[in-house]
Order: C-alpha cells, then structure tokens, then sequence
C-alpha cells in the first residue's frame, strides 16, 4: 500500500470514528448535529524546508439548545447552544526541521466543548463567538521523535475560539461557515511544549431535529453566584515538567486572595495578589539541572498584582487576569509581566474547584490545581 492510500484510508476511518457517535446521539427531539471539515495553516512557523505548514480535519458535534431550558446566565451572554463532539486533525503536513531531518506532528484526535455566543442577527442568519475546550491524544511528540521541541507528551489540551456563520437552508438545515484559532499544548506538564497553532477555515452543515420539541421548560433552582462583592481565597498545588524527563518536574505552590464583584448571574470583575512558592528554585550553577525557561526564579517566591474578570455559565466558570509582579528574581530580566487563564466548578456558592494555567508571554509556566474558598 502506497503512502497517499495508507492516508486516505486513515481518514475513512477516522471519519467513521468521527461521525458515528454523533449521528447515533443526534436523533433526539430539540438536539442537533453538525459535521465540519476545516484546512489550517501554521501560525507558529509558517514554513518548513520551503513548505508551507498546513493541517486539515474534521469536527463533529451535538448540540443542546439552552431555549430548552433558560437560564439568567444563558440569557445575558445570550448563549445558544452547547455541543460536544469529536475532533480529529492531520498533522502530516505541520512539520518541524531538527538535526537536518524534517518531521511531522502525526495525527490528533480528542474530544471538545463548546459554547455558541450570538453576537449579531443577520436576518435569518446570525454571527457567533464559539470558544472550546477539550483533550486531544497526539501520535508523535519528543519521545517518538526525540529531536523535537514542539509536542512534549501524547495527552494535549485543545483551546479554540471563533467566529462562526449560521445561514439557515430549510428543514432544519443550516449551513456553518467561520474562521477560528486552535490550540494543543500540555500546558507545561512534559517539556519541551512548543505547542501547535493554527487559524482554521472551516465549512459545513448543521441539522436540528423537530425544533418545536425545544420550547422553554421549567428547571429546577438554578445555582446562584453571589452578586455585588466578595472576597476570594484560592490555594493550589501544580507541577512543571523538567526539561526531556517523562517523571522529574518543579512543584509550585500559588495562592490568590482577591476581591470580585458580579454584576449579575453572568459577568465580574476581579482583583488581587498572586503568590506562587517555588519547591526548587533556579540556580545557575545547576543550569541543566533547574533551569524552568521564563518561569526560572532564584528566589523560592514570587508575587504579582493582577486585574481580570469571571464569566459565569451556571456552576461553570471562566476566569482571566493580568498581572504586573511585585517581586520576581527571574533568570530573564525582561520578564514582569503574567497572565492566567482558569476554569472553575462551583459545588457551592462558597467552595470550588479550579484549575488556572500561569503564563509569561505566550508559554506556559504551570497548571494550578486547588480549591475555591469565597466569602
């Protein structure tokens, strides 16, 4: 078998692996499903050996529509729909030059979420932000092509945002058009994490099944943020990779205490003080041994003031800050500035769940997993 037919019989078969799940939950009253195949191109770097770095894939969704059942956050984002689905992607062509020899990024395929923001309404049609989340497995990284520095472990997360065009056929149809930013990195936990970028075009169909059957229900009591201020006390433990090691990294320890305010059940705005506590701490003497790229500190802790905002979907929320440090002994001496990005899970409207990934430009420091402590 030649290699073009090894490939196209790679994409059969994912495509059946794709699609199939989907098309088996999609036949339910008030639900839908969508295909889209998308082609990207490497904003990362761009060309490799006079070629230009391009990926192609294809997603498939189910969606929920919230009009089933509304909620207050739903209603201020004006959130459409949630879907799942699966997401598969060719890296044959994403390649990367090392030790005179040219390689490609393989295949990913994972899972992802996303939320459907409607931002205009264009007659029957409407524009929306789309941004996702998931975890996607990557067949080659640095233990398969140890000359590498792009991909350092097989489990990846997927990051993407949009805009996407929804023009309605008839029968439920509809076709989706858009361009997006997708992301896979590890966020820091096997190093070297290069990570892989691209901006997608993307087309193709949605189908709703009997939208009558979506009409306003009446759920339960929703959960309910605490709105106006409150105080916030976040405690955590993560761990960055060492440097082309598969067991050994650098443990950090962070706290955030802050102060939110929520103007409603959807949006807030926050501040506060970051401290992350180093376990082992860069010493030069020991460069090999401790050196942590731009997250390198000579001294155990360091500490920042950052400003940033919540956005709320029920239990579920999405946090960013920006921050200036107060005092970072860092090995680069340009490094002040950081920013994090962070999902939490609210059990109660005091105690949560969270995970926030720590950033200095665009690398990835750490993932703090911790607790949630609101007054």
């Amino acid at each position: 078998m030649g290699i073009r037919s090894f490939e196209n019989a790679i994409f059969f078969m994912m495509a059946i692996l794709v699609c199939l799940p989907v098309l088996l939950l999609g036949q339910q009253a008030g639900s839908a499903i969508s295909f889209k195949p998308s082609y990207g191109i490497d904003i990362s770097n761009g060309s490799v050996a006079g070629e230009r770095n391009f990926q192609y894939g294809l997603q498939a969704s189910y969606h929920r529509s919230f009009s089933a059942a509304p909620q207050s956050w739903a209603q201020l984002l004006h959130a459409k729909s949630f879907s799942v689905g699966l997401l598969w992607t060719n890296m044959r062509h994403m390649r990367e030059f090392a030790d005179e020899t040219v390689y490609d990024h393989g295949h990913a395929i994972g899972a992802l979420a996303e939320v459907d923001f409607q931002l205009l309404q264009l007659g029957e049609a409407s524009l929306s932000l789309v941004p996702g989340l998931g975890l996607s497995y990557l067949t080659e990284t640095v233990n398969t092509q140890p000359a590498t520095v792009t991909v350092g472990s097989h489990l990846n997360m997927a990051l993407s945002a949009g805009l996407q065009l929804e023009v309605p056929l008839g029968r439920g149809l509809s076709l989706l058009g858009g361009g997006h930013i997708l992301h896979y990195s590890n966020g820091g936990m096997r190093v070297p994490n290069g990570g892989i970028n691209t901006f997608n075009a993307s087309l193709g169909l949605k189908q709703e099944f009997d939208s009558k059957a979506s009409r306003p229900t009446h759920p339960g009591r929703p959960f309910q943020h605490i709105e106006g201020s409150s105080g916030e006390l976040v405690i955590g433990m993560g761990r960055r990779g060492k440097y082309r090691s598969t067991t050994e990294g650098f443990y950090r320890t962070a706290v955030y205490a802050g102060y939110n305010y929520y103007f409603n059940q959807a949006f807030g705005l926050k501040a506060g003080f970051d401290m992350v506590y180093y376990h082992t701490v860069f010493d030069i003497d020991r460069f090999d041994e401790t050196f942590q790229y731009y997250g390198s500190s000579y001294d155990p802790i360091r500490m920042g003031l950052g400003v940033g905002f919540d956005v709320a979907m029920n239990r579920l929320v999405v946090s960013g800050l920006v921050g200036k440090y107060l005092h970072y002994n860092s090995y680069h001496e340009d490094v002040n500035w950081y920013w994090t990005s962070g999902l939490r899970y609210y059990i109660t409207p005091h105690v949560g769940l969270q995970s926030t990934l720590y950033m200095h430009r665009v690398q990835a420091d750490f993932i703090n997993w911790g607790v949630v402590l609101k007054i």
